[in-house]
């Protein structure tokens, strides 16, 4: 398996927005070509995971310093509970050495199953949470990071950065 980038004009784009469609509820999902766009400064890369029968899912990720955000990751639902996932994260975190890599997961709340093996999911494979939390469109999410010190500081440049290409994102960081 490995992971590559996929220009926006690659064929593989129809697969991944596809992809995309089936892995994000509608209040979450963002199209790719809007991805795409939000990225003309360079600073995104939307990586396909690779396997012998193809492309798998994606991963979009922003660069920014030292700080790596993971925004989307999907591995097509037809493919799902085959390990695509956690070698897709061991892949990433070889892909960008030397770099703290941010994500976000909406925080469990107990009976909702699905959000706590998400959360499981990233703590099994080698992320932490940073005891901090993130809210946008009145969803909270947990801030988790592949190193046990989270740059917080870092993040925060992050998404000031971020707000100026994408407006309507304003995350408000908190502890609780």
């Amino acid at each position: 398996m490995y992971l590559e980038k996929v220009p926006r004009d690659s064929a593989d784009k129809i697969f991944l927005d596809a992809v995309n469609e089936e892995a994000f509820p509608e209040n979450e999902r963002c199209s790719l070509d809007d991805l795409y766009k939000s990225g003309k400064d360079g600073n995104l890369d939307m990586l396909g995971i690779y396997g012998s029968s193809g492309i798998t899912g994606f991963l979009a990720v922003r660069r920014f310093g030292r700080i790596r955000y993971l925004a989307y990751f999907a591995v097509s639902s037809s493919l799902r509970s085959n390990g695509i996932g956690s070698k897709a994260l061991r892949l990433l975190k070889e892909y960008y050495p030397g770099t703290q890599i941010v994500t976000e997961f909406e925080t469990p709340v107990s009976g909702d199953d699905i959000k706590l093996r998400r959360r499981d999911f990233y703590l099994r494979n080698g992320f932490f949470e940073t005891g901090w939390y993130s809210s946008y469109d009145g969803t909270e999410f947990t801030v988790a990071c592949s190193e046990p010190d989270f740059d917080k500081e870092g993040f925060v440049r992050f998404t000031e950065y971020l707000s100026t290409i994408v407006p309507d994102f304003i995350p408000h960081l908190y502890r609780k």
